[in-house]
């Protein structure tokens, strides 16, 4: 049953580094996860609870959590993907989920959340300016900085992220020089990244990037 970090720690603990850090760029789940055990080593604080106090509860996330899905939520969408062998076309991902989530995924949130998280980074409630501009900085021409996607086009630059799963997508994108943020989730596979990409096509024509 995985309910905390402890609980997910032999399933990496033979891991061994694919290359030398700084050498190139790859991304990976088991690097998200060790982030959240450093992080309960450093505040001496379970993850959930300090991810709580220090991101959702500053920012106004209200919906938000890495919730036991063993246990009902109010309002919790179900995925769905799409299945050739049902009668219905369509499969719902309730039983492919782990217990609780954690650092590298399975956590849940809504549209109004996501964007709050945002005004929350670009008012620095979490991280000065000079940090978010290194988050915020391809270093290895991946186009990805420290825990973020960071490309550059017409539209300008942008920072986010995208998030999937079995009957889940989603994409947040924080438009630097226009001020746009787009948040979209979907119930089903590849819902929102579609919807995003075209948004953001959208804003490259309406506004020519800097």
């Amino acid at each position: 049953m995985f309910r905390k970090l402890d609980d997910y720690k032999p399933l990496i603990r033979s891991d061994r580094p694919a290359f030398t850090p700084g050498e190139r760029f790859q991304y990976s789940n088991t690097g998200m996860f060790l982030l959240g055990v450093i992080i309960e080593k450093v505040t001496r604080e379970d993850y959930f609870d300090h991810i709580r106090k220090v991101i959702y509860e500053p920012a106004g996330m209200t919906n938000s959590d890495c919730y036991e899905m063993d246990y009902p939520v109010e309002n919790l969408a179900i995925g769905y993907s799409p299945d050739w062998k049902s009668p219905y076309g369509w499969q719902n991902n309730y039983y492919k989920h782990v217990i609780k989530g954690g650092p590298a995924g399975g956590g849940f949130s809504t549209v109004r959340d996501l964007h709050r998280f945002a005004l929350a980074l670009l008012a620095g409630k979490y991280v000065s300016q000079d940090s978010l501009r290194t988050m915020w900085t391809d270093h290895l021409g991946a186009d990805y900085g420290f825990g973020f996607g960071v490309t550059k086009g017409p539209e300008g630059r942008v920072v986010g992220h995208s998030g999937g799963f079995s009957g889940i997508n989603s994409q947040l994108d924080i438009y630097l020089d226009s001020g746009f943020i787009v948040a979209v989730m979907s119930n089903i596979d590849n819902g929102a990244s579609p919807l995003a990409r075209s948004i953001r096509g959208i804003i490259g024509r309406i506004r020519p990037g800097i």
